[in-house]
């Protein structure tokens, strides 16, 4: 056999050597690059996640104030029996008066009101009461913030603006306390009659649908969005 050459040898021990460090320091960038990607991809699908989820949370937030508006709208007093407006409209807030009256029971009821406190849209009620004197107070407690005894609970957050209108039959829509209880009480809608008795709401006319309408974001850095919801009243 033919004896190794010098640069025979020299490949050989090169072979059984294995990778050399510039090959390693390849392998190792290529890598680190792989594991950045790789997390990035990853942060950005966990961020997607916590959107998707912050979102449908937001959704579900907004059904339960929709079936609660709408549950309270159907008890609207009866602004004949209240002798008041059960409506009342002021800037990032709605005061509205349920019926909480058993059937057959002298009259009760109860004042609460959608308002911002700061982001967040609170539903305020106050307890039932059974006297118009009492109801006063708890209206007044309300336009100040609610009062000790009030039952306060977030609706939703992220509330950027608040306003409502009441739909008051013969007046149409109508978005001011004071003409919302001139339409009721005053006749002066074209097509009211004159009220026969002090306090008792013109004939023919009721406040027949409240409208509620939001600017609220979905999520973190989100342009605020619209949202309006119309109740109809029970009466």
């Amino acid at each position: 056999m033919k004896p190794a050459t010098c640069s025979e040898r020299r490949r050989g021990r090169k072979s059984a050597g294995g990778f050399t460090l510039l090959e390693m320091l390849v392998a190792i960038t290529l890598l680190a690059v792989m594991a950045v990607i790789g997390w990035r991809a990853l942060d950005s699908l966990t961020r997607s996640r916590e959107r998707l989820t912050d979102h449908d949370a937001r959704l579900d937030a907004l059904k339960v104030l929709y079936g609660q508006l709408q549950a309270d709208c159907e008890h609207l007093a009866n602004p004949t029996l209240l002798q008041a407006s059960p409506v009342e409209i002021a800037q990032n807030r709605v005061l509205l008066v349920r019926d909480r009256r058993d059937e057959g029971q002298p009259p009760t009821w109860q004042a609460l009101s959608y308002q911002l406190d700061g982001n967040t849209l609170l539903r305020v009620a106050a307890p039932p009461v059974d006297n118009r004197a009492a109801l006063q107070t708890s209206l007044l407690a309300l336009r100040q913030g609610g009062g000790n005894n009030a039952q306060v609970r977030r609706v939703l957050g992220d509330v950027e603006g608040l306003s409502a209108r009441a739909w008051v039959e013969p007046g149409g829509w109508q978005a001011d306390s004071n003409r919302i209880r001139n339409v009721l009480f005053s006749g002066n809608a074209a097509s009211a009659v004159a009220a026969s008795d002090v306090g008792a709401a013109v004939p023919n006319t009721a406040v027949r649908a409240v409208e509620l309408t939001i600017l609220a974001r979905m999520g973190d850095g989100d342009t605020p969005r619209q949202f309006q919801k119309i109740c109809m009243s029970g009466l």
